[in-house]
């Protein structure tokens, strides 16, 4: 095959059949896909790490068209900068297209609370789930609620349904378990599923 993935200790540019098939598992992208991705990504980012502004670029190609401006990327961007060096490495950024639409209720829940936990610490806390909303209002059109203490409001109630205090964190299955046991939590975080 001849192309690679980025290790972040600084490997070859080649895609090896071990790499493809672990990114086709997290993935529902093909094969040929994955090919196109790398080499795109290795054309654009010979240095093997891509920085916010070429995030961006990809992002305005995929991202809904709600938002227009670019209200999540932020969020996006720092869900997959995982050791928060202000870049990513092609696996990093083929999970971040691929994650875009996942597929099952669980997999969405997950990836919202990526999305929320900007601190990669493994637990939400209110400050991180208001700003979150507070950008998902502004995709859906609702700037007028979120311009104001709105979405914090919305936040301690989401804390409060699952039984969480306000100066307390939530970890990744209080939310998963708690969204999916609540249809209101599943209709605001669930993505339709």
């Amino acid at each position: 095959m001849g192309n690679k993935v980025v290790v972040k200790s600084g490997a070859s540019k080649d895609l090896t059949s071990q790499a493809l098939a672990l990114l086709r598992a997290s993935s529902s992208l093909s094969e040929d896909e994955i090919i196109d991705l790398h080499a795109a990504f290795w054309n654009d980012f010979p240095s093997g790490r891509m920085d916010k502004q070429g995030f961006i670029k990809y992002y305005e190609e995929i991202k809904d068209e709600n938002d227009k401006t670019n209200v999540l990327c932020d969020h996006v961007f720092a869900v997959f900068d995982k050791d928060h060096d202000g870049t990513i490495d092609f696996y990093e950024f083929l999970i971040a297209v691929a994650a875009g639409s996942p597929g099952d209720l669980d997999s969405h829940l997950n990836y919202v609370f990526e999305m929320c936990d900007v601190s990669g610490d493994g637990e939400m806390d209110l400050q991180e789930l208001a700003a979150f909303l507070k950008a998902s209002l502004t995709i859906a059109g609702k700037s007028d609620k979120a311009n104001h203490s709105y979405p914090r409001e919305l936040a301690v109630g989401v804390f409060n349904t699952l039984g969480i205090s306000e100066d307390e964190k939530l970890n990744r299955e209080q939310f998963i378990q708690g969204c999916k046991k609540d249809p209101d939590l599943r209709e605001l975080f669930g993505g339709g599923h």
